[in-house]
């Protein structure tokens, strides 16, 4: 199997958990141990080569991650969230729906990127990353050129990138490093393309609470070229 190089481990910067968990939530971690993915064992997600393998970066409470895998059960989703309690929920929702396609892995995705082989990723999913909108933390966004360079070693040929936001600053910042990186193309024809919700992404809680609050999101796809 050809893999990237190691790497060492990124420092991450964030909440790893809030509020203790519930008799529940501690209950479905148990029960659902089998979808939590652990570092020695993530090559056997590519297993099924045939297969499209979607991954989705911080999925909080898990809307986008659950329904895709409903709709789309011959597809493999691998979610990515260091949060404790949001990777709780999300499992307790797997479990509900009985779904064999989704695993979890609850930490900081750059330090399994060097487990997955090159071009074996269908589809790189990012709804609402932390902005780090402060510019004396702009080194803490996810979104930076080592990454995009990862991402591109590791996405198929046309393989994509699905990002949404409601950030100002974020926005600028994402267009302005997948331009500099050349890499990839940026899908899109007119204003409809960048102010609607793609197909494949669901409505979260998240950008209810974004309406909400009159924030509009935007979306940005991108494909390798």
């Amino acid at each position: 199997m050809n893999l990237l190089l190691s790497k060492e481990n990124p420092r991450f910067y964030g909440r790893r958990k809030g509020r203790k968990l519930s008799k529940s939530a501690v209950l479905a971690l148990k029960k659902g141990s089998k979808y939590i993915v652990e570092y020695e064992n993530i090559s056997k997600i590519f297993s099924h080569s045939k297969k499209n393998i979607i991954i989705e970066i911080g999925f909080g409470n898990g809307e986008n991650l659950i329904n895709s895998a409903k709709l789309n059960p011959e597809n493999i989703y691998l979610g990515a969230d260091p949060f404790l309690n949001t990777t709780a929920k999300c499992v307790q929702k797997i479990l509900e729906n009985n779904l064999t396609n989704i695993k979890i892995w609850p930490d900081d995705i750059r330090k399994i990127l060097n487990c997955f082989p090159l071009e074996s990723v269908s589809e790189v999913k990012l709804l609402f990353p932390d902005p780090w909108p402060k510019f004396k933390h702009k080194k803490r966004r996810l979104i930076q050129t080592d990454f995009i360079n990862n991402i591109y070693e590791i996405l198929k040929t046309k393989g994509k990138v699905t990002i949404g936001t409601d950030h100002k600053i974020l926005k600028s910042w994402i267009l302005e490093k997948f331009q500099e990186s050349l890499k990839f193309e940026w899908q899109v024809k007119d204003s409809k393309d960048w102010q609607s919700r793609p197909k494949e992404c669901f409505f979260t809680k998240y950008e209810q609470k974004s309406h909400k609050e009159k924030r509009k999101p935007s979306w940005f796809i991108f494909k390798k070229k």
